[in-house]
């Protein structure tokens, strides 16, 4: 018998759409949408990773209706799962709905506290102008400016222009009432919206006459709507804090009501790393945001220690309570439920094998710290084909 056909799922016909890997981010393209069901579907919510996520929520909605929320810090080795976690959490957050129509909290199997806690957060959302999810890396936008590389992610999950002068500009088209005709004739024009507002603006002879089309006043020709919009949304490379919360909020709220946001900053320790200006702006920018926009914004951020691990991250124990840690045992369960599974009837056959060479397995580097353990007999129909003496090793 070959080891293939032992397992529920052949390893020659599963492919993993992530090669491995969570990528915390906001979901769009098509290809993005498989890897995010596939990740769902095989999402383990066991040992640290549910109580974890448990923590999290119960955590949230108990400071809901307090000035401010404390921030979650999600550590662990690489590979761990810590961006596996908080991607997960980003989506049974929201109830992400596929497009044929599959929501995201009916694809894992998840603990009833866990549904439990989701179907509460639901219900305050209703009640506090819905939910809303923001992820992504600091060190990917904005250069030194990490309130900028905030916004980035935040606009990006508004549906928004990543850049802070475009974003502006297409808020001020929100509020004035402007934005679905101004979008309308610019696409009408042959342009794609998000490009043209991103890299032309200034310059942009479709957007200059979108807005004279829809608001005569604004200009008296082309060229002066281009001046103006030059003039009223200039190019920033940083913002203030308060330009900051101001423009999150802008983005957010819907109908004056701004929703119960979760904001995921992924490899903040990578970011930060022995930098101590980094680790200020980013201690200022959590502490400015939770002060300024209260209970219904929680931050989760991901380092691969603890916070006592670094002196800079200590800095950040103040801001950041709620200690996340993940373990190899974690990851551990994953590979044995979601790659090494057993067909039922099969279990058996292994455990005779297993018996019968338990001698010859029970002498491999026997007298070392990894030598075979009175506890392996638990797993090691569950390991196979790894031996637990060879997995420590």
């Amino acid at each position: 018998m070959k080891n293939r056909e032992l397992f529920l799922k052949d390893p020659q016909d599963v492919q993993l759409l992530n090669n491995g890997v969570a990528k915390v981010m906001d979901t769009r393209t098509e290809e993005e949408l498989r890897t995010l069901r596939f990740e769902l579907e095989n999402f383990v919510c066991e040992g640290q990773y549910a109580k974890g996520m448990e923590r999290i929520l119960s955590t949230y909605l108990s400071n809901l209706d307090r000035p401010e929320q404390p921030a979650v810090w999600v550590s662990g080795f690489f590979g761990s799962g810590k961006s596996h976690l908080v991607k997960m959490l980003q989506y049974l957050w929201l109830d992400f709905e596929f497009p044929d129509g599959v929501a995201a909290r009916g694809l894992p199997t998840l603990p009833s506290g866990i549904t439990d806690l989701l179907k509460e957060l639901s219900t305050e959302g209703k009640r506090k102008g819905g939910l809303h999810a923001a992820a992504g890396t600091l060190g990917a936008g904005a250069g030194e400016s990490v309130n900028l590389a905030l916004l980035s992610i935040i606009f990006r999950s508004a549906d928004l222009p990543e850049k802070y002068h475009a974003a502006r500009f297409v808020l001020w088209l929100r509020t004035n009432g402007y934005l679905g005709q101004v979008k309308e004739l610019v696409e009408a024009a042959g342009r794609g919206w998000h490009k043209e507002v991103s890299e032309a603006l200034y310059v942009s002879p479709v957007i200059a006459d979108a807005l004279l089309k829809t608001d005569p006043s604004f200009a008296t020709n082309a060229a002066e709507a281009k001046s103006l919009l030059k003039a009223q949304f200039p190019f920033s490379k940083a913002v203030s804090n308060t330009e900051m919360t101001t423009a999150i909020q802008d983005a957010l709220t819907v109908d004056g009501e701004f929703p119960c946001t979760l904001i995921v900053l992924d490899e903040v320790q990578q970011y930060i790393g022995e930098n101590a200006d980094r680790t200020y702006a980013v201690q200022e920018l959590t502490e400015e945001c939770c002060k300024k926009l209260g209970g219904r914004v929680l931050f989760v951020g991901t380092g691969q220690t603890a916070l006592t691990g670094t002196p800079q991250l200590q800095k950040l124990m103040g801001r950041f309570k709620v200690p996340i840690e993940l373990s190899d045992t974690d990851v551990e369960t994953v590979t044995r439920k979601m790659v090494l599974a057993k067909k039922p009837d099969k279990e058996q056959v292994i455990r005779d094998m297993l018996s019968t060479h338990s001698g010859e397995i029970s002498r491999h580097l026997s007298g070392t710290r990894v030598e075979q353990r009175t506890e392996d007999q638990e797993v090691i129909v569950a390991d196979y084909p790894l031996l637990p003496v060879r997995r420590r090793f």
